[in-house]
């Protein structure tokens, strides 16, 4: 394994949107998501990533190639949609610090990859000393939908063996275009993780 790393952040981040952008198409066009993208609908909201104070992302790469990233920005400039959930909660929003997305060409999947940004992320955000936990979400789809993938792996094994709890009954919903174009809502599952 010849994989390398390096944190952007700021203005930093703008040369690599593009990456960032055809990673998530990529990505999001798998199971569970089912997302039919817009590459200029995601060159706009990764901006957000170079503009926001404290965001974040790790690139990784496997020799020349782009393998994977995980992004992050606090939870305060995440979208309402997302905030929202941790209205009521033991989590005050503006402690918080959202992990937007880990992502992995298929074909650098496995190996610890995913590990290794993680803990690079989770390092680089207890460094700040400003927030108290980590969050994520994830898209709640049944055991039973017809396009998962026999050797399909949930993310939620991921996220357990590195200490994220799923919080239950902390729900929301976001509306994207699935494959096929009908945009349909979608539940997302917060998971949070103590600093």
């Amino acid at each position: 394994m010849n994989f390398r790393t390096r944190m952007v952040k700021g203005t930093e981040l703008l040369p690599h949107l593009e990456s960032l952008a055809d990673l998530r198409l990529s990505i999001f066009c798998e199971f569970p998501y089912l997302y039919q993208g817009d590459k200029s609908h995601e060159l706009g909201y990764l901006k957000v990533y170079a503009e926001s104070p404290d965001a974040m992302a790790i690139m990784g790469w496997e020799g020349e190639a782009v393998a994977g990233a995980v992004t992050g920005v606090p939870l305060v400039s995440e979208a309402a949609e997302f905030t929202a959930g941790f209205a009521g909660t033991a989590y005050p929003v503006e402690q918080g610090y959202y992990i937007g997305e880990l992502l992995f060409h298929r074909q650098f999947r496995g190996g610890g990859r995913g590990s290794v940004l993680l803990e690079q992320a989770e390092a680089h955000v207890r460094s700040l000393n400003r927030f108290r936990y980590l969050a994520c979400a994830t898209v709640v789809r049944p055991d039973n939908h017809p396009m998962r993938p026999s050797d399909f792996v949930p993310i939620e094994r991921f996220l357990r063996h590195h200490a994220y709890d799923r919080m239950d009954g902390v729900t929301t919903m976001m509306q994207w275009p699935e494959l096929g174009g009908a945009s349909l809502e979608h539940v997302m599952q917060f998971w949070v993780k103590e600093l």
